[in-house]
């Protein structure tokens, strides 16, 4: 799948939740040993920068959240996977 983050506009292909949510971690400025830690300080910086609420609980619900606020786009791809797009 495709998800795109509308602000700023960067984009990627994962498989899951999890593996977009490892993508924004190493891609944060800051250094966080797992997801779940780098979940909690972005919701925190959410709240504290923008008044925005995401639930921190895990993976799938920080994914939810970010989509209902308008904050990430998740598109399918076109025959399951990007990598299809691909073969010879």
């Amino acid at each position: 799948m495709k998800y795109t983050l509308l602000n700023p506009r960067k984009s990627t292909f994962a498989k899951n939740n999890s593996d977009f949510v490892t993508w924004m971690r190493k891609n944060d400025l800051q250094v966080f040993a797992n997801n779940e830690e780098f979940i909690s300080a972005y919701s925190h910086r959410k709240f504290l920068f923008e008044k925005i609420e995401l639930n921190g609980e895990n993976e799938h619900d920080f994914v939810e959240d970010l989509q209902k606020n308008n904050l990430l786009k998740i598109e399918k791809i076109p025959g399951g996977s990007i990598l299809s797009l691909f073969k010879l």
